[in-house]
């Protein structure tokens, strides 16, 4: 997924259409929302809630503490830090700007407001040196994408499991006597 979201950042970097494909969705949901009651402020927290997200994967990213569950070869500790961050930080980015959307969403009661992914990305694309920040977050969702095919080469730290088998086996005898 985040290697797909990296490609369409990518590509919109190079001025390679539009990623507004999923603002549709969003502003469909965000209108249907409005229309609740309270439905501003439910609009408006959901925002906040993604704005939030958002600083958390930034937080993460400075911190640095997505190696912590992983077993990583100390040779290539260094340079999957250096990817996790920028990943992370790339996330929270996106995160921020779909967030502060939904939020001026909410503020104009105006579900036009609201942008997906697409959205977020041919903002950042407006920007001043908008390719650059678009380079960016691409290369941050490939790493974050990155994720899963680590798993052969860095083992999960799981549950101490050695007294399982003991546990079974008693519950087995309790079971048969």
């Amino acid at each position: 997924m985040n290697g797909g979201l990296a490609l369409t950042a990518f590509g919109l970097a190079a001025g390679a259409g539009s990623g507004g494909g999923d603002d549709a969705a969003a502003q469909d949901w965000t209108a249907w929302l409005l229309t609740q009651p309270f439905g501003r402020w439910l609009v408006a927290a959901v925002g906040v809630g993604v704005i939030g997200a958002g600083a958390f994967h930034l937080w993460k990213a400075w911190r640095g503490d997505m190696l912590k569950r992983l077993s990583v070869p100390a040779d290539k500790r260094k340079a999957a830090l250096a990817l996790g961050r920028l990943g992370y930080a790339a996330r929270g980015v996106v995160f921020g700007v779909i967030g502060a959307f939904l939020v001026v969403a909410a503020l104009h009661s105006d579900s036009d407001e609201a942008k997906g992914l697409g959205g977020a990305l041919e903002t950042l694309r407006e920007q001043p040196f908008g390719w650059a920040l678009l380079a960016f977050v691409a290369a941050g969702l490939a790493a974050f994408g990155l994720r899963p095919a680590q798993a052969p080469l860095a083992a999960h730290r799981g549950a101490d499991l050695s007294g399982a088998k003991s546990a079974i086996d008693a519950l087995a005898r309790k079971a048969g006597a």
